[in-house]
């Protein structure tokens, strides 16, 4: 919703800036002060009552609307092709559950404008978890093809860099289910844990030093990716579950808009919201972290 100063918005209008300078220019042409005195009676006058009022009001919330609008097609663009197919159909659904949502009969009234932005916030975040999905799921797959080459076909993983147009290509099901991802998780962690203990038993105190602190080293790095990928694995499901609550919930909120009284509707998308945040919260403390591995793992998944 509008947050800005409406009095700063008034002044700054297109119109009422042009105007103001016109005058300042008059003046400045004329040599007479008259024309630039006028329009600071006008001015003062215009602030005194449009800021204030109703149909300013609206007017900023339109404007307010059309921006959300014109942010989320621009993070849809930007996004699309990183979404894999099914993601896509699944946003395309929330679109037109979002306009049949947007029922004139309740034009105008301020809880139903505060729904409908929930829902634009809810479907800006689908369309962000979305495209962190899709990364995640093919950083898992690099992986284990290094743990287990068989495991992952080659239309999976495919050696090309991603560009503008570029989409991920299907997991091929291999990630399908909860218990797919945690399976490839913990074929990953024993790949790694493998590799710790035969590092392991090459650390001896009659090794020369420097190869000594080179062992070690790997095994503090094996150490951290075998943690790295359980952390990216688990926060995969949590993405993928708060998908499926944000697409239930437009359904939910389709069903009910017109029997449960607004507070209801509000109070139920309102949690969901604040699951939303959460995830939010929990990415932002996986990305310092991930956009070192994912850039690793994406040489290896698409070649340098």
């Amino acid at each position: 919703m509008p947050t800005g100063n409406p009095y700063k918005e008034a002044f700054s209008e297109p119109a009422n800036m042009i105007g103001l300078a016109g005058l300042a220019a008059a003046s400045f042409a004329t040599l007479n002060p008259l024309p630039f005195l006028i329009g600071l009676v006008a001015e003062s006058a215009y602030l005194a009552f449009v800021p204030g009022s109703n149909w300013y009001a609206a007017r900023l919330e339109s404007k307010y609307d059309q921006e959300v609008l014109q942010r989320r097609q621009n993070l849809r663009n930007e996004v699309w092709q990183s979404l894999t197919p099914g993601t896509q159909r699944r946003f395309e659904k929330l679109e037109v559950i979002r306009n049949q949502v947007g029922d004139r009969m309740y034009e105008g009234k301020k809880w139903f404008r505060n729904l409908l932005r929930k829902l634009d916030y809810m479907m800006e975040k689908f369309l962000v978890f979305g495209a962190k999905q899709g990364q995640f799921e093919q950083y898992l797959l690099s992986i284990l093809a290094e743990a287990d080459p068989h495991a992952v076909a080659p239309p999976v993983i495919q050696k090309r860099k991603p560009g503008p147009n570029y989409e991920l290509p299907s997991t091929g099901g291999l990630l399908g289910t909860d218990e797919s991802v945690r399976k490839a998780i913990a074929k990953i962690q024993a790949h790694y844990q493998e590799q710790i203990e035969s590092i392991a038993s090459e650390v001896d105190p009659q090794t020369n030093l420097h190869t000594q602190a080179v062992l070690e080293k790997r095994q503090e790095v094996l150490t951290r990716r075998k943690e790295f990928a359980e952390k990216i694995g688990e926060t995969l499901l949590n993405v993928r579950h708060q998908l499926d609550l944000m697409e239930d919930t437009f359904g939910m909120i389709n069903d009910q808009i017109r029997t449960l009284s607004p507070e209801q509707v509000i109070a139920d998308i309102e949690m969901v919201v604040s699951q939303t945040d959460s995830l939010t919260e929990r990415l932002q403390e996986v990305s310092p972290f991930d956009q070192a591995e994912l850039e690793r793992g994406a040489e290896e998944l698409y070649g340098s």
